[in-house]
């Protein structure tokens, strides 16, 4: 376990948004945990009562926890801690405005117990489950609803379901009972939506299910989210990616473990030719995991 300040994590909640597009819904089970001592059982259940019925949407113990003068405990691998001094040293050696100084010292020390947490399955957080498989859940809803909704057909016209190799069961579907049951099913995830909206957010949100995908997706997320908080204090003109941000860069990773000797971006030159690509895509990694939070929300 590593422990962080609550009001010193609020505080840099929004450099947090911004570079890493990290939403605070990513700590929930963390944040929960730290309120028991705060409040029975009974307290809380009072608590999430009001909320609701005052017809808030987010989840309303974060609104609590995130207030609280403690610390929120991240589940990180016993050998983390030896990660934070070489961090710390890092900022000490390349950034010389103390305020900028410690801000990175937080945020990298933050992030790197964050990456360590996901990279290596730390967490049993029903939460980080059901996001781990939402796409795959929320799209194939889509397109039940889709299928269901743009040509509804006039008769009871039979429903053939197969497994697999399995050969087809026909379900006669009398007076549409089981096209009902299913839509319902559907709509009761996609919300109230018309058949367009439903085709639309398919296109947006899951259009790059298709083509090449990333041997390390979550890999490509770090260095996008590490490169925007090192140009804060590593500057360029005209937002040119520069070898100087990309050795801070590469040294991080080799500190979190995130890259090894042998690996290929221990290349500087092939550092920064990724780096330029991710940041240039056509969904670049942040801007991908700060929709893919959204639609966690929404559902």
């Amino acid at each position: 376990m590593t422990t962080f300040y609550i009001p010193q994590l609020k505080s840099f909640l929004p450099i947090l948004k911004e570079c890493y597009g990290f939403d605070i819904i990513e700590i929930l089970s963390e944040l929960a945990e730290s309120l028991r001592p705060y409040f029975d059982e009974h307290r809380m259940d009072e608590i999430v009562w009001e909320q609701r019925y005052e017809g808030k949407n987010r989840i309303v113990l974060l609104d609590y926890a995130i207030n609280i003068d403690d610390s929120v405990e991240i589940c990180t691998t016993d050998d983390f801690s030896g990660q934070i001094k070489p961090i710390e040293d890092l900022c000490n050696q390349n950034i010389v405005n103390e305020d900028m100084r410690t801000t990175a010292k937080f945020i990298l020390v933050f992030m790197a117990a964050i990456f360590n947490r996901e990279t290596n399955n730390n967490n049993d957080d029903i939460v980080k489950r059901f996001r781990k498989n939402l796409k795959k859940i929320h799209s194939d809803i889509l397109r039940l609803f889709i299928a269901l909704n743009k040509s509804k057909p006039k008769d009871n016209t039979p429903i053939k379901i197969c497994y697999k190799t399995d050969s087809p069961h026909l379900i006669n579907n009398q007076d549409f009972w089981f096209s009902e049951f299913l839509n319902t099913f559907a709509k009761n995830i996609v919300g109230d939506i018309s058949v367009e909206e439903a085709e639309q957010k398919l296109k947006e949100h899951y259009s790059d299910d298709l083509g090449r995908k990333s041997s390390n997706p979550y890999l490509n997320y770090i260095i996008h989210g590490t490169y925007n908080f090192i140009t804060r204090f590593l500057t360029s003109e005209d937002n040119i990616v520069t070898a100087q941000q990309c050795r801070f860069l590469l040294e991080y990773l080799k500190i979190i473990g995130q890259i090894k000797d042998g690996d290929n971006l221990t290349d500087l030159n092939a550092l920064q030719s990724s780096v330029k690509s991710l940041i240039k895509g056509q969904l670049p990694p942040v801007d991908k995991h700060i929709r893919d939070i959204n639609l966690f929300k929404t559902i």
